[in-house]
């Protein structure tokens, strides 16, 4: 069972109207070891009942010797927890936390093309795993990654996801606004008005092999694109999934 650990809130940036980076470090002498798209719980002061405290974030970041951790968290209304870190968290606040936990990581045997379909903060955990596929050299591994809010201002790690377009022939980065009205051209090519799925089913409806889909979103989301791939021809083995909400 994995033990209950502590970290210190170091920075706490603004990444949206409603969206902040928590940048924390483990106070403990050990390195943290977790693998790219996993989470930790923390468990917040918002409750009695431990089982009603805890609240389950992607790490944003790859294992480093440092220890830091970062946590990217979107405000949800009516949300006991993020209420708690966003009106009461500050610099310096201690927060108790376990993990790592979860099984959404990069296949142990990549396949030719990876494709990354998210919304919100669902793009955390692929954040990491591009980070471990960079760290790693794998940077001729043929990647797109679709990402999906409702406005421009909401696009989260867009510099970092326009950098790797930039310096990686092999590394596509789509953008799908659903409520942005003017769409600013020349800035990123591929931003589209609308949601992930169009996107999707449009560059891959012809079924390719040895491809992986690995979404992570909202359920709704989720739900949609796994059918529609499903309708499109590819197989259960080609799709991975994460969810929230």
């Amino acid at each position: 069972m994995a033990k209950w650990k502590e970290a210190v809130v170091l920075r706490i940036e603004a990444q949206s109207a409603n969206t902040r980076l928590f940048i924390l470090k483990i106070l403990d002498d050990f390195m943290f070891h977790f693998e790219p798209g996993q989470f930790i719980t923390l468990d917040l002061p918002i409750h009695e009942k431990r089982r009603l405290r805890l609240r389950s974030y992607s790490i944003a970041n790859i294992p480093n010797e440092d220890n830091i951790l970062e946590l990217s968290i979107t405000q949800l209304e009516g949300g006991a927890g993020t209420r708690y870190l966003f009106d009461e968290v500050k610099e310096g606040h201690i927060l108790t936390f376990k993990g790592p936990g979860g099984v959404f990581i990069l296949p142990n045997q990549l396949p030719s093309k990876l494709v990354f379909i998210c919304t919100g903060t669902g793009i955390v955990p692929f954040r990491s795993m591009l980070k471990k596929l960079v760290q790693t050299k794998n940077v001729n591994l043929d990647i797109h990654l679709i990402f999906g809010t409702r406005y421009e201002a909401g696009i989260l790690f867009k510099d970092e996801m326009m950098a790797y377009q930039n310096a990686f022939s092999h590394f596509q980065y789509s953008v799908a606004l659903s409520r942005e009205k003017k769409i600013k051209k020349g800035e990123n090519p591929d931003i589209y008005r609308g949601y992930v799925h169009a996107v999707y089913k449009n560059k891959y409806a012809d079924v390719q092999k040895n491809i992986k889909f690995m979404l992570c979103g909202w359920s709704g989301m989720i739900d949609e694109a796994v059918t529609n791939l499903k309708e499109m021809g590819y197989g259960e083995g080609d799709i991975y999934y994460e969810l929230y909400g």
